[in-house]
């Protein structure tokens, strides 16, 4: 694949990032990391460059972490629901009492 090079601002510094993605996700990317940085500045004034680095780090990798926890468990959901849905579908051979 080709590489793609992007030019991103974060932390109102420029960085090149070199990747296979398209610089319109490489934006979308460093927007959200902007934003994450802008939190954790206005809610800790005090914290130096790299302890705002830091901070922001562990913030999206929380996020992710939960996001992707919440995925797993979504997607074990529908794979029950899908079994409960195939057990239950008409011609399983399953015997259902007919009442009148």
């Amino acid at each position: 694949m080709e590489k793609i090079k992007t030019v991103v601002s974060i932390g109102g510094k420029e960085y090149t990032i070199c990747g296979t993605d398209s610089a319109e996700y490489i934006h979308r990317v460093a927007l959200k990391v902007n934003a994450k940085l802008d939190e954790m500045k206005k809610a800790n004034p005090a914290l130096n460059n790299i302890q705002l680095a830091m901070l922001t780090s562990l913030n999206l990798a929380d996020d992710y972490t939960k996001a992707h926890d919440e995925l797993v468990a979504t997607k074990k959901e529908l794979e029950r629901v899908k079994k409960e849905l195939e057990r239950q579908a008409p011609g399983n051979n399953r015997t259902v009492p007919y009442r009148k």
